[in-house]
């Protein structure tokens, strides 16, 4: 049977609908994200099912989770409703992002088009989202937060495509196995696709598709000639000069450092420095007030300070536990005391994410709003340094993450790899699984240790990369 998730992968990499159905692998356990967004989706199935459209009336029979198929296609449309008078259906696809994606209008599109071939008239088909402009006031609506979209229109146009791309689909996966090209990765996985490294098994780790984007004139001109190494690329390729450098680097083995400007630039920061990190949090459905559907909001921030060149450094944090307080507003209150009236320069990575943040808040609290504009007034973001390519190393494969620099300019630091939590998602969703009382009492204090240290490092680890950009 082609069934939606199938078909949707020979859209994305045929080679890869072709592999998974003549040698499918096992099905491994859901990561963290994997599971968060499963459970989303249920959510808002869940909260849609409520929706005062789907109420029972006597002119219709409402059926969740319906099963359409033939004798090739299968297909389960979350809601359908039956005008009983004619015997016409009207499908409605449930989704947890907020737009009508072009993605979700193709899962309509194959549901519209399985029940028109098991025999059913469809006279509407729908998308349901959440709307990104709900904002929570402790009561949920959801009448307003769902949104629902008539796509009948958009669906009867892509209906003749539909049909077209599901017969080349099953001819596709009844065929013998494709020829299979460097050209011919996908655009999620680019060289990392199934399909290529089953053909390619020895394509190195790090390689041109690290630096040059999918379908880019660049990378498919190199993957043409077989240029797969950085190393590799003629001298007279035409680079830009971000791209230029990185492959310098990597052709020399040796780092490039702009001493002059990045010692100029750290000279001018105004102490005390404050090395400042959020994790955050965004639940599709929104729990916490003033919030909307998928607001990331802060429930944990790290601060460390050094008030002199060469003076005493230190630490304060504070972790939310969700007992009854609002997460953010307790973060807002702690750092407004930390900081105390002498901000400085707050040095942060990627200022998109925190500025953000404080703009946010200061919508949320207006109280603080003043105090949050000096914050995102006095930022210094560390991480152009390296973005900017006044630093550059071989061991930073082309990347500027803070996980990427630290351990090749401070390899004495802790590993976020040999951490219990070591990244940000992960920090992210298993706060909010302890912030709802999942697990032991036991399990619950361990993560909030774990939390508080790796919010720790991600602080800590700026204040020594900044300590070794000093002594360049």
């Amino acid at each position: 049977m082609l069934t939606k998730s199938k078909f949707k992968k020979f859209v994305e990499c045929p080679n890869e609908f072709w592999l998974d159905h003549h040698f499918p692998e096992p099905a491994g356990k859901l990561d963290l994200n994997a599971q968060l967004r499963r459970e989303t989706g249920y959510e808002v199935e869940s909260l849609a099912r409520t929706h005062p459209i789907f109420a029972a009336r006597d002119d219709v029979k409402i059926e969740f989770g319906k099963e359409f198929q033939t004798e090739t296609l299968y297909a389960k449309a979350d809601v359908v409703v039956t005008v009983l008078a004619t015997g016409d259906i009207e499908i409605y696809e449930i989704k947890s992002g907020t737009s009508a994606k072009d993605e979700y209008k193709l899962d309509l599109a194959f549901q519209f088009y399985v029940a028109t071939q098991a025999g059913y008239v469809v006279s509407k088909a729908c998308l349901i989202f959440l709307d990104n402009t709900y904002i929570f006031d402790g009561v949920l609506d959801t009448e307003s937060l769902l949104c629902i979209s008539d796509e009948t229109e958009a669906i009867n146009i892509l209906n003749g495509t539909i049909r077209t791309d599901i017969e080349t689909a099953l001819a596709f996966r009844d065929g013998d196995e494709p020829a299979v090209t460097l050209l011919d990765y996908c655009k999620a996985n680019k060289l990392g696709c199934r399909s290529i490294l089953k053909q390619f098994p020895d394509i190195p780790e790090y390689n041109v598709s690290n630096i040059f984007s999918a379908g880019s004139k660049k990378l498919n001109t190199l993957l043409e000639e077989g240029i797969l190494n950085l190393c590799d690329i003629p001298a007279d390729f035409k680079l830009t000069d971000r791209e230029a450098a990185i492959i310098e680097v990597e052709r020399s083995g040796q780092p490039y450092i702009d001493r002059e400007t990045i010692l100029g630039e750290l000279n001018e920061l105004k102490f005390p420095l404050q090395f400042l990190d959020y994790e955050s949090f965004n639940p599709g459905v929104p729990k916490f007030h003033r919030t909307r559907p998928y607001q990331q909001m802060v429930f944990q921030y790290s601060l460390h300070t050094l008030g002199s060149e060469g003076g005493e450094l230190r630490h304060s944090f504070h972790l939310s536990r969700n007992d009854g307080r609002h997460p953010s507003k307790e973060i807002v209150e702690r750092l407004y005391e930390d900081l105390n009236g002498n901000i400085g320069t707050v040095i942060i990575w990627s200022e998109g994410f925190e500025k953000t943040r404080n703009t946010e808040l200061g919508v949320m609290f207006p109280e603080y709003a003043d105090f949050l504009a000096e914050v995102n007034d006095a930022v210094y973001d560390l991480r152009k340094v390296f973005s900017r390519r006044l630093y550059l190393h071989p061991g930073f494969r082309g990347r500027d993450s803070i996980k990427k620099v630290l351990p090749v300019l401070c390899p004495h630091l802790p590993s976020y790899d040999d951490m219990d939590i070591g990244d940000g998602l992960t920090a992210s969703i298993k706060w909010f699984h302890i912030a709802t009382g999942r697990g032991t009492s036991e399990e619950r204090e361990k993560t909030y240790e774990d939390l508080c240290a790796y919010c720790h490092l991600d602080t800590l680890a700026m204040v020594e990369i900044y300590r070794h950009l000093l002594s360049i």
